[in-house]
């Protein structure tokens, strides 16, 4: 399959300027419910894409300075990714977001932006998978975090281990979720409400509790077939699905980089 007949090619919506704002970004991902966006320049050319990874590793560190997320310019924020061509299998696409941790490739014929694939459109290939349970993918001894955490250790912690979603764990049992997205529109409201003469101090005191999300499916069992996963993750807009045994204990997680990696594999399990 070619990434042409999958791709996101309503690109105005999912555009935005670079010398818009952090907060705007955030606002067009919130509608769309979508995690990157295309930046572009001088009348709709491509300039690079702007993540929630990316906005969350910005304004939770101290290189944001005092500035709000409506202070803050895209291009603070932009990075350069590798194009695709229509005519790529998805596999490549997804193997490359995979070893990149990239969270979305832009496609470009002839110089022309025509198109996106995210996580979305390649976790929305594996809503055809029934053959395979989730215990065959997901992660089996995951990085977690209680909810009475910091918020500022979620973020390192998403960094330094290079993940996007951690499963809030209290007692074993699962609580809720927490995303880089959750954390980057937590730190653009604090910067927003709080004076800057109090945001190091109370940056601090923010804990993962008041941010997590706590789905309406909040986790699944290690039997689930990986299709059911999938669309639950779309329909729900999560990056991660804790995974509970018959006894509600917490035992891992599947997340939208294991669907990525299943793509990549030609939806073939080891």
């Amino acid at each position: 399959m070619k990434v042409s007949e999958i791709m996101f090619t309503e690109l105005r919506s999912i555009s935005i300027d670079k010398d818009r704002m952090i907060s705007d970004a955030l606002n067009i991902m919130d509608k769309q419910n979508i995690s990157v966006l295309l930046v572009t320049k001088n009348k709709g050319f491509l300039a690079g894409i702007v993540t929630e990874r990316a906005i969350a590793d910005r304004l939770g560190s101290s290189r944001a300075g005092k500035l709000k997320a409506s202070s803050l310019h895209i291009s603070s924020v932009m990075e350069n990714v590798k194009n695709l061509n229509p005519d790529d299998d998805v596999e490549t696409a997804a193997d490359i977001m995979s070893k990149e941790k990239l969270s979305g490739l832009p496609i470009v014929e002839n110089d022309e932006l025509i198109g996106l694939v995210t996580y979305n459109e390649l976790t929305k290939l594996c809503e055809k998978v029934k053959t395979y349970s989730v215990e065959k993918i997901m992660s089996k001894n995951p990085i977690f975090i209680s909810p009475d955490d910091r918020l500022v250790h979620a973020r390192n912690t998403i960094f330094e281990k290079k993940i996007s979603v951690l499963p809030c764990i209290l007692e074993s049992k699962v609580r809720g979720i927490i995303s880089e997205g959750m954390i980057a529109r937590a730190f653009a409201e604090f910067r927003e409400t709080v004076p800057a003469k109090h945001q190091e101090e109370r940056l601090r005191y923010i804990l993962v509790g008041d941010v997590m999300k706590i789905p309406t499916t909040i986790s699944i069992t290690a039997n689930e077939e990986i299709g059911n996963a999938a669309n639950l993750m779309l329909t729900e807009g999560m990056r991660g699905i804790p995974i509970v045994d018959d006894n509600d204990i917490f035992i891992g997680i599947v997340t939208k980089t294991d669907m990525i990696d299943l793509v990549k594999n030609q939806f073939q399990v080891k």
